[in-house]
């Protein structure tokens, strides 16, 4: 028996040479723990699509490329977005110069010449590193080259191909599945969270109808299902139920992060108190609610008793109007700042000098942000959704997030009182203990069979029960 790891989803989004989010981390984490776990050669491969079908790929190259750029010059300063960098002086004065109604026309010109500058610095680094689909030379990742097999993969009776990242993207075709079926192979696919189908609004159209193509077609389809989190599972079964559908057998997987003390101590990246939000740009994360927070921390505490709030990651979708809205306000005169995709060592030092860190999200899978703050040894004022609280346990101090006046509350609780958040720190110190990238991969590979399941955390190893009607939890209400 051989485990297939599927690996398309991770080289084509570090082509771009673009950092890891937190699908591409637990995908990428777990596989290179599976591969350092294996007992017997050949026991875990990895493959990528090509136009012939699945082709073996040499794994420790690709790893290589990719740790390349995850860990990329450290640079101690932050980067402002695009949307906020200097409009050209002489198109600004000529906007300030002109008639009224010409100046707003010269601001969206002047602010889509960035964005149109941005897209080709992400275009050029792309074609940089981009390769013939289909190619069966080496191609490169991060400098890195990482060679084909000659012939595609053949299936043998009880072979398990793995899909860890966004299978929904890019669906294996029916009649794939049914040549997998016929070879006696089996599907095993992971639910990273049940977004696009239970909260569309927060999706691009596109995503929203992959996901419900890939929900309705391809999981039923799957002989195995893992989620990230006891939440997702359930809502993984809800959606299923909806669609008619029966749900295949879910494990939960532990999601992995650093252990204390594992990296070195590391000059500050800010030399400056800051509070720390960590995750992509995107509505569902909630960085509006923290931009309210902190405008109302400023008008009620003295200018110097007000820390700067980080983000920490990469514009998403539907931020527009977000980010205008930073652009506006001044990022509050410097109290909230932007590092724009930091590498794993600048976001280590973010994590260790942060006064604390904040993670108000509408909803989520999982919540790594939450487990990697507390792996750090640092607390988090978290929103209180499930899978969040799963991942923080009774390290956190938690909020409704739609209820800015208790996110206000426990924030500026938290930023009042020095003696609590050392006193929290240390209770994390002494009790938080998160599951290590090994663990991911041995729960993984031990419901496979691969290796004896003793050696994968207990915990991991529940499978979760279906809801006695089947259904999906109810959505959350502002307090």
């Amino acid at each position: 028996m051989t485990i297939w790891f599927d690996v398309e989803d991770l080289i084509r989004f570090f082509q771009g040479a673009v950092r890891p989010t937190g699908i591409q981390r637990f995908s990428f984490e777990t596989c290179s723990a599976a591969a350092r776990l294996a007992a017997a050669p050949g026991e875990v491969r990895f493959c990528r699509r090509d136009a012939g079908g699945l082709r073996a790929i040499h794994f420790p190259a690709l790893e290589a490329g990719i740790r390349a750029i995850a860990a990329a010059p450290y640079a101690p300063a932050y980067t402002p977005p695009p949307a906020a960098r200097q409009i050209n002086p002489a198109l600004a004065r000529l906007a300030r110069a002109a008639a009224p109604r010409f100046r707003r026309p010269l601001g969206r010109l002047g602010r889509a010449g960035l964005a149109g500058l941005a897209a080709l610095r992400e275009l050029a680094l792309v074609s940089l590193t981009a390769w013939r689909p289909g190619a069966r030379t080496a191609p490169r990742l991060g400098g890195h080259a990482f060679d084909l097999d000659t012939h595609p993969i053949r299936f043998a009776p009880g072979d398990v191909l793995v899909n860890l990242g966004a299978s929904w993207e890019r669906p294996y075709s029916p009649r794939f599945l049914t040549a997998l079926n016929q070879a006696g192979a089996h599907l095993a696919l992971l639910a990273h969270d049940m977004i696009p189908d239970l909260y569309p609004e927060w999706c691009t159209q596109s995503m929203v109808r992959d996901f419900r193509v890939w929900l309705d077609e391809l999981v039923p389809r799957a002989a195995l299902m893992f989620a990230v989190s006891r939440n997702t599972a359930q809502d993984l079964r809800g959606s299923l139920h909806r669609l008619g559908h029966a749900a295949p057998d879910i494990q939960v997987l532990p999601a992995g992060g650093p252990a204390h003390g594992q990296t070195a101590r590391l000059p500050p990246v800010l030399h400056e108190p800051y509070v720390l939000m960590v995750g992509t740009i995107e509505a569902r994360k909630n960085h509006g609610g923290m931009l309210r927070v902190w405008r109302r921390l400023l008008a009620s505490l003295p200018l110097d008793a007000v820390p700067v709030l980080v983000f920490a990651g990469k514009p998403g979708w539907l931020t527009a109007d977000l980010m205008q809205q930073l652009e506006n306000a001044g990022w509050l005169d410097g109290k909230i700042r932007f590092i724009d995709q930091p590498s794993d060592t600048a976001l280590a030092s973010l994590y260790q000098h942060c006064l604390f860190t904040v993670f108000p999200s509408f909803y989520e899978g999982w919540g790594l942000p939450v487990s990697e703050s507390l792996s750090f040894g640092k607390t988090v004022a978290a929103s209180n959704r499930p899978a969040i609280t799963e991942a923080g346990g009774d390290f956190c101090a938690y909020f409704n997030p739609d209820n800015l006046n208790d996110a206000y509350r426990v924030i500026a609780g938290l930023i009042a009182a020095p003696e609590r958040l050392a006193t929290m720190n240390a209770r994390i110190a002494a009790g938080f203990s998160a599951p290590r990238w090994e663990n991911t991969a041995a729960a993984l590979l031990a419901r496979l069979g691969v290796i004896p399941r003793d050696k994968a955390p207990p915990a991991a190893l529940r499978d979760v029960p279906a809801r006695q009607d089947g259904s999906a939890p109810a959505r959350q209400s502002a307090a």
